[in-house]
């Protein structure tokens, strides 16, 4: 009878693992998706600029300048939707979580 007991335990205990590490990944993908976002605003952004030095050749460093500062603003999203993903695949903390909270047999 115990082993059966423990057999279902482990069942579980896998099912409910294998779901975690499965959303997990999901998330990670959603995170990462979201982090490639910016790379689409960067490049029209940098088009805009490239427009505007043509159309005003003397405001060059200024356009330079104001499209550096938008580029690395905009590129936070996906550094913190790589961050995310990072975390949520080698440091996952709902792993800890879930081990943390199995009944004792």
């Amino acid at each position: 009878m115990i082993t059966l007991a423990s057999d279902y335990f482990a069942t579980a205990y896998m099912a409910g693992l294998s779901h975690i590490i499965g959303l997990s990944i999901i998330g990670a993908t959603i995170a990462v998706l979201a982090g490639m976002s910016p790379s689409f605003a960067q490049g029209l952004a940098v088009g805009r600029a490239v427009e505007a030095v043509g159309r005003q050749p003397e405001a060059a460093g200024q356009i330079r300048s104001t499209m550096l500062i938008g580029c690395v603003v905009a590129e936070t999203g996906g550094v913190y939707g790589l961050a995310v993903s990072m975390i949520l695949i080698f440091a996952n903390p709902f792993v800890s979580m879930f081990v943390d909270n199995l009944p004792a047999l």
